[in-house]
């Protein structure tokens, strides 16, 4: 019943009038992993490349979370997420009662497919359980997919199998232990070869690859292509960037030979940027500040492309901000739905076509946890909590920097985006802004030098947001005790995310060599890594790797810094359990050397 007057209108459709949509999204996809941003140049992506040569490379490309549950949901319904209640992870699934584009258009004609990664059908687990559970009431085919083939790894909830055939028990378990993009390519695939049957009726496809995303995978024969210098994480990641790349070149070859190329819209987008520290996927953000998890740029905004080919500019590079909303609203433009005011999106086509030389958004907002932000180009607000206000520049790459605060030199500027956050987060679900203090966005924040170093936590105490002489800790507490810093794991920490310490607000002109004092119960693996001023994220090639032997001992590590080190992680490995730093010792080529003693 409640899309009852969608499907009146579509009564007069003419379904082959249509364009085919298919919407692409990756997972933890950093912005500097498309060849064609030119920021990285181990990156090979000759299929996205040659898709943005066709269509549109969005510089300015975005998306409404920088995590992935709420970006799908955001995404799929062309609305702001926390207006239904889903804004992390821990708040699904999508309600049923939001329609998707899916079941937009439906009701216009198009049949629709779902492949790959969902995410959007977990719930709480039963009483007296914390972990979330998979829900098929919340399946993709309880939100407007005919056809599906539901999974991340290595189990797929399908419609149907890879040679097209439907299960009578759908959804079905499908069991395919090999490369999950590989999986996922096959079963787009599969969709388009059945849409053979019916050419005249258009489709949506929503493809959802699964990588980036840890865990990690070597799958050939990519990995082998990769430079044998660089970090083995890095090499991952390239390898799997490289099989979805892959990918798209097929499903494009594909969308030829059954005739329908010049009839797709694709849109290809990163879900949120890489996560980086002891969560790395391999992916990277240069020359964006920050990373998954946080409302700077290098968390939010993706490789973002869209291709029509004969209808969308070829080699077009669109400079003005767009969001992932868009996608929504230009799929049921397409469609000649009725425009729906619930939607946030805009219909991008009037402005790629040069229709319109205005803006599709005069400001875009965001509300993650204890973030809240608003940008109005090129300016843009972030909140954290009710602890800091930041105003920034954003023309640049490297303008979110606590040294670029505009928040006093702009205070008309600040008032005004502040009153409109303000008044955007009363129309949310809660509404109002972030009160809530959390240690660990902060903690990021100060590491990647968007807020000032945060100040020395009591000796007696450890906490993720203090830092103890000017070293902080993430993914774990720290405590100053009987002359030695003592490193707890947290529980609550992403899987596989390991404690690591870091400081910030360093001038070391390399050469660098670390001198650490440490007792450990067992022998431990660890590294180094640092970036300098002109590197805003931390680049693979940038690490040092060496082992912290069982009992007392005094290391000594050459870092090959390249310029002036202003940031440095020690890593800690596995091993953290009874392990006792006595002292940080960084000593430059030239200059002071940067103690941190424990032992005091």
């Amino acid at each position: 019943m409640r899309v009852l007057g969608l499907l009146l209108f579509a009564v007069a459709a003419h379904a082959a009038d249509k364009p085919n949509i298919i919407l692409i999204y990756s997972d933890d996809h950093g912005w500097a992993d498309l060849g064609v941003q030119g920021s990285d140049q181990d990156i090979r992506t000759p299929n996205l490349d040659a898709m943005a040569r066709d269509g549109v490379r969005f510089t300015r490309g975005y998306v409404t979370a920088p995590q992935c549950v709420p970006s799908r949901a955001g995404v799929l319904t062309g609305r702001y997420q926390q207006r239904f209640g889903v804004e992390d992870n821990n708040k699904g699934p999508l309600p049923l009662a939001e329609l998707t584009i899916a079941e937009r258009l439906k009701t216009a004609g198009y049949v629709t497919g779902q492949v790959g990664k969902w995410h959007l059908d977990l719930v709480g687990g039963k009483k007296g359980e914390k972990a979330l559970r998979v829900s098929k009431e919340y399946m993709p085919h309880a939100q407007g997919f005919d056809e599906y083939f539901r999974g991340e790894m290595r189990q797929f909830y399908a419609s149907h199998d890879l040679q097209g055939k439907p299960f009578a028990d759908a959804p079905h378990v499908v069991a395919d232990t090999r490369f999950r993009v590989v999986v996922q390519t096959e079963a787009a695939l599969s969709f388009l070869d059945r849409r053979t049957a019916k050419p005249e009726q258009p489709f949506f496809l929503y493809l959802a690859w699964y990588a980036p995303h840890v865990p990690l995978e070597s799958p050939e024969p990519w990995f082998s292509k990769t430079p044998a210098e660089l970090p083995k994480e890095r090499r991952q990641a390239l390898a799997m960037i490289a099989a979805m790349d892959e990918g798209l070149g097929q499903l494009r070859a594909k969308l030829k030979a059954i005739g329908q190329d010049q009839n797709t819209l694709i849109f290809f987008i990163g879900d949120n940027g890489a996560p980086l520290g002891k969560n790395w996927d391999g992916s990277l953000n240069t020359p964006l500040i920050g990373q998954k998890g946080m409302l700077t740029e290098g968390g939010i905004r993706t490789p973002f492309v869209a291709a029509w080919p004969g209808h969308l500019p070829a080699g077009q590079v669109y400079d003005k901000p767009v969001i992932s909303l868009d996608v929504a609203a230009t799929a049921v433009a397409l469609a000649g739905l009725p425009a729906d005011p619930v939607l946030d999106g805009t219909d991008l086509t009037p402005f790629l076509s040069g229709q319109n030389q205005g803006a599709p958004h005069e400001r875009l907002f965001w509300r993650w946890g204890s973030q809240a932000a608003v940008q109005e180009y090129p300016w843009k607000l972030i909140r954290l909590g009710e602890r800091e206000q930041l105003l920034f520049d954003i023309s640049q790459p490297d303008g979110e920097n606590v040294k670029k605060n505009m928040l006093t030199a702009q205070p008309e500027i600040a008032a005004r985006l502040t009153k409109a956050l303000k008044e955007w987060s009363e129309t949310l679900t809660p509404p109002g802004l972030p009160t809530t203090f959390d240690a660990h966005h902060e903690g990021l924040f100060a590491e990647h030098e968007v807020i000032p170093p945060l100040p020395d936590a009591p000796k007696t105490k450890g906490t993720p947001a203090g830092s103890i002489q000017g070293w902080l800790c993430r993914n774990g507490t720290i405590a100053a005790k009987d002359g030695a810093l003592l490193i707890t794991a947290d529980p609550k920490a992403a899987k596989n995310a390991k404690p690591f310490l870091a400081k910030t607000g360093l001038a070391l002109n390399g050469p660098v060599t670390a001198v650490i004092k440490v007792d450990a119960k067992v022998a431990t693996n660890a590294s180094l890594s640092w970036r300098t001023k002109e590197q805003p994220d931390f680049l693979p090639a940038n690490l040092v790797r060496f082992t912290l032997p069982a009992g007392a001992s005094e290391q000594s590590i050459t870092l090959p810094v390249d310029g002036q080190a202003i940031h440095c992680r020690f890593s800690l490995g596995d091993q953290t359990d009874g392990l006792r730093l006595r002292s940080i010792e960084l000593r430059p080529a030239k200059g002071a050397a940067n103690l941190a003693d424990f032992s005091r």
